[in-house]
């Protein structure tokens, strides 16, 4: 019979973490990639949000390798990194709503029309002053509340497996002897 390593078996619950991890990756990954883009279709002149974007874009991809440290088993590196990856990731998608906002009232735009495909042919146009919580709302903060859960997880992977130490009092211990026979 094989003996197995306790310290290299997986536990499900960092698993399930880094899984989610990888998910909500991929999706900062899409948003990113999207968000890139919108200011081009939307016939804004700004760089702001082009450069947030590829910001998020490294974010989203630094969050991909923690999240695959926790499928490594790297529970708390991986946690931590996602945990950042998230707020991070908040605080890039407010700062890109509000420069969306103001490029598109710098250029007098009643709305922001969006353009899903080539089969859905019919635009959302999103108000200028409901952008930024429209913004937010739809993408960012689930992303970010993905992440945040995710890397939680983690930690508390972590803290589940590291060895607590009690200390029972004198009257309590017990002594154990052995006989051979």
């Amino acid at each position: 019979m094989a003996k197995v390593n306790p310290a290299r078996v997986a536990h499900p619950r960092s698993l399930l973490a880094g899984g989610l991890g990888v998910f909500s990756s991929l999706v900062a990954i899409g948003w990113a990639l999207f968000g890139y883009n919108l200011p081009a279709t939307a016939n804004l002149a700004s760089s702001q949000p082009d450069n947030l974007m590829l910001a998020q874009f490294g974010v989203a991809f630094v969050v991909l390798i923690g999240s695959g440290l926790m499928l490594a088993r790297y529970t708390r590196l991986g946690g931590a990194v996602n945990i950042l990856g998230g707020m991070v990731t908040f605080g890039i998608g407010v700062l890109y709503a509000r420069s969306l906002e103001q490029s598109a009232r710098a250029a007098s735009l009643p709305g922001v029309a969006v353009h899903f495909s080539q089969f859905y042919t019919a635009p959302l146009v999103i108000p200028v002053d409901r952008l930024v919580a429209t913004l937010l709302v739809v993408p960012v903060f689930p992303i970010a509340t993905l992440l945040v859960i995710s890397g939680l997880g983690s930690l508390a992977t972590y803290r589940m497996h590291r060895p607590h130490p009690i200390a029972l009092p004198a009257q309590q211990q017990v002594s154990v002897q052995t006989t051979n026979k």
